[in-house]
């Protein structure tokens, strides 16, 4: 009796664990799905949605998977807003910092 116990204690945690594993690859493909989807819009909506994020915060990240814009389109925005462009490559994301005494500075 014991024994079976052991073996049915297993197998729940192991269909526990699959269930887990599933919900974090449907999350992770849902959210890859979604910034695909919001990179491919046309140039003018994703430059307008930039212009909104760039509100006046000391600093905004965007995901360089999020934005398809031309890195002039970004700096042109940037600058329009009064924050500088920091491209970090190897984390592959924007960061805006907001400098309005700088303006259009390019880090």
């Amino acid at each position: 009796m014991i024994g079976t116990l052991a073996a049915d204690s297993d197998g729940g945690t192991r269909v526990i664990f699959l269930v887990l594993m599933g919900m974090v690859v449907v999350a992770g493909l849902t959210l890859t799905i979604v910034r695909a989807v919001r990179s491919t819009k046309s140039s003018e909506e994703q430059m307008a949605r930039l212009a909104a994020q760039l509100d006046g915060r000391s600093q905004v990240c965007i995901r360089k998977m999020e934005i398809g814009l031309s890195r002039e389109d970004l700096l042109r925005v940037a600058h329009s807003r009064g924050y500088s462009l920091i491209d970090h490559q190897v984390m592959k994301y924007y960061e805006f910092v907001h400098t309005p005494h700088q303006p259009g500075r390019y880090a």
